[in-house]
């Protein structure tokens, strides 16, 4: 959906630019974010794009495909956006390169038809809204679901497993194994069915897109990455350090120095006022 990288320079400017439009949004709108207008200007800082233009009409068209008359049961509204997307469409998700960065970018999730849990269910989420349904973002550890606000009772989809519906027992199952191997560490079942807001889930998508470039040695993309998430989190200490560390690492010595000193102050503060 965009074209090929630009020269340096302009590849620069495209990406301030982008970025420029993320900061907007996230000042603009707090917590309640535009999941797809936020999720585009990511694909565009990193493909180096000033316009996101095809990327919204491209989440409208796939929103094409579903009808959802007045009055219609929640039920069947799944069912309908779950077979639009999975059966007629064929997303699914990405099960032999799971960490790919391209998993995280929304252009590529839409021309391969695959992604990761939270980018798959980004794309539901908005593919949804558009159809007149409003669903939420679930945090489950390890693997991000969505929920319909209005059902009663509650179910989750996993977008990654083409739509399948789950029911609160199924995932008692699932939390108990993972906490399991976390030694009982962790919030109880409850915390993590709670949906989560607009922040919290560019904040997921951009920890994700770090590992993957982290795993290949992409330092100036994992940089990219903490530098976002710093606009969404920008309270977090690690974050700082993660910059300034990165930033040693790819020769900025300078910033990354005041990155670490400024770290190592708040740190000190911090403990000093506990």
């Amino acid at each position: 959906m965009f074209a090929p990288f630009p020269p340096d320079s302009a590849l620069d400017d495209a990406r301030a630019v982008a970025r420029a439009e993320l900061v907007s949004l996230v000042g603009t709108h707090g917590d309640d974010i535009p999941l797809d207008k936020a999720f585009a200007w990511l694909c565009a800082e990193e493909r180096g794009s000033e316009c996101i233009a095809d990327l919204l009409n491209g989440i409208d068209a796939l929103a094409e495909g579903v009808f959802l008359p007045d009055e219609i049961d929640v039920f069947e509204a799944v069912a309908r956006i779950n077979h639009h997307l999975f059966t007629e469409l064929g997303f699914a998700g990405n099960t032999d390169h799971y960490d790919d960065p391209e998993n995280s970018m929304l252009d590529s999730v839409m021309q391969r038809r695959t992604g990761l849990p939270i980018s798959l269910s980004l794309l539901y989420i908005e593919v949804a809204r558009r159809s007149g349904l409003t669903i939420n973002g679930i945090g489950f550890p390890h693997h991000f679901l969505v929920s319909p606000a209005d059902a009663t009772p509650s179910f989750y989809i996993d977008p990654f497993c083409r739509g399948r519906v789950m029911r609160t027992d199924a995932l008692k199952l699932k939390y108990q194994r993972i906490a399991d191997e976390a030694d009982g560490r962790l919030p109880p079942l409850s915390w993590w069915l709670k949906p989560v807001t607009n922040r919290q889930v560019l904040v997921r998508i951009n920890n994700n897109l770090k590992a993957s470039f982290m795993q290949r040695d992409g330092l100036t993309g994992a940089l990219r990455c903490v530098e976002r998430l710093l606009v969404l989190t920008p309270d977090a200490l690690d974050l700082r350090r993660d910059r300034g560390l990165l930033r040693l690492e790819l020769g900025l010595e300078e910033e990354g120095a005041k990155d670490l000193d400024a770290y190592l102050a708040a740190r000190h503060e911090r403990v000093s006022t506990d």
